[in-house]
């Protein structure tokens, strides 16, 4: 995990949470009268959204997790966004036996059974203990690392596979999940969880972007395939990157049409992790430039996959660097998100208010259940200083 940049920030420390999950609530959209709606841009008052993710990671994780959900339902949010990965990267992508829609001849070792339940459906049903719209992203150890045998215990599966088995769960109707929810716009059926929606000021977009190169598998020198067979890998990544982009610029073709003072993308890769493979990013990254530049209001891209909470401007543009300055020019109105995760188990509100110039506002959520317990250093007795001659 990469080291974090200090950031000022504005902290809510959140009151003490405790919960014991019971029973098994459905994650399934509802349709029931009184639901949430998406789409509501004439609103103007001011609202909270929750975003978190990389959760829960292995057994530390599962114990801290009911806290987070706890603490989230206290605070009477508008929606929240979970931006990927429902579980570490080590544990396999058990699933229940079901018929494969795609193949990429990857044997099939993560079959789930009482010992190892579908971790997906353990996913869902959590996210149905949350009382307001949840809003799910897939995220690279959900799928795109579902077959690395190095860090699966060797229980590899298939990650296309793996991916349409989310799709089928997680979006089968236009609305979020959770046990109220929100209507929202889906790219497609191929691309479902691709989605946008907007309230008040602000347009919401969602697209799978995960960690790992956005999927581009890579054959090492010597042959072996360390990501799963490189010819799917890249096909996969080639129509979902041109779906991608193609839902970002109708997300932000559909924010000036309504007059939006402000954009949040959220996706689940760190597109600027100095210690990790970035190159099949460029794309989305000249386009989030291209749109940015051109957009009148706030643009904010929330995502996961670094663990740890900051916020800073990375995107740039380099055809206008400031005349005698070597650095491309920092755009201004786009400011960049990173949620908490795997041991960090806490998350972050946005506030969305009209009458604010900068439109968001956000804050740290420290689940004080989670905090761990420090221990103070031994003091070191203070050096005695010698007596002037």
């Amino acid at each position: 995990m990469r080291s974090k940049k200090t950031a000022l920030l504005t902290t809510a420390v959140a009151l003490a949470a405790s919960a014991v999950l019971a029973g098994s609530t459905t994650g399934f959209a509802s349709t029931a009268p009184g639901d949430h709606e998406g789409d509501q841009p004439g609103r103007q008052d001011a609202y909270e959204v929750g975003l978190f993710g990389d959760m829960p990671y292995a057994d530390f994780g599962r114990a801290q997790y009911p806290n987070v959900i706890d603490d989230m339902n206290r605070a009477r949010l508008a929606f929240s966004v979970f931006d990927g990965d429902s579980k570490n990267g080590k544990e396999p992508c058990y699933a229940d036996s079901h018929t494969h829609a795609l193949s990429d001849q990857t044997p099939e070792m993560a079959v789930a059974d009482a010992t190892n339940p579908d971790i997906y459906k353990y996913a869902l049903n959590l996210f149905g203990l949350f009382h307001d719209p949840v809003v799910y992203l897939p995220g690279d150890n959900d799928w795109t690392d579902c077959d690395r045998p190095k860090t699966l215990y060797g229980k590899v599966s298939d990650s296309n596979d793996r991916l349409a088995y989310e799709r089928a769960l997680y979006y089968p109707t236009d609305r979020s999940l959770g046990q109220r929810t929100i209507a929202q716009i889906r790219q497609s059926a191929a691309y479902p969880e691709n989605v946008r929606w907007s309230r008040g000021p602000v347009t919401y977009i969602g697209l799978n972007i995960p960690g790992s190169d956005n999927n581009f598998a890579v054959a090492t020198a010597d042959g072996k395939l360390p990501d799963g067979p490189p010819a799917q890998g890249q096909a996969e990544y080639k129509a979902r990157n041109a779906a991608n982009l193609e839902w970002l610029r109708a997300g932000f073709d559909a924010a000036k049409a309504a007059h939006s003072k402000g954009v949040m993308i959220v996706i689940q890769a760190d597109m600027w992790d100095p210690t990790a493979t970035v190159t099949h990013f460029a794309d989305t990254k000249a386009e989030l430039a291209r749109q940015s530049i051109a957009f009148d209001g706030k643009v904010i891209l929330v995502n996961g996959d670094s663990h740890s909470f900051e916020m800073d401007k990375p995107l740039t543009d380099a055809t206008t660097t400031p005349a005698g300055f070597p650095d491309p020019k920092v755009i201004e109105n786009f400011t960049r998100v990173t949620t908490f995760g795997e041991v960090q188990n806490h998350w972050v509100s946005a506030t969305v208010d009209p009458k604010d110039p900068n439109v968001f506002t956000f804050h740290q959520h420290l689940v004080t259940a989670n905090l761990p317990t420090y221990i103070p250093p031994t003091p070191i007795p203070p050096t005695p200083i010698p007596p002037t001659p």
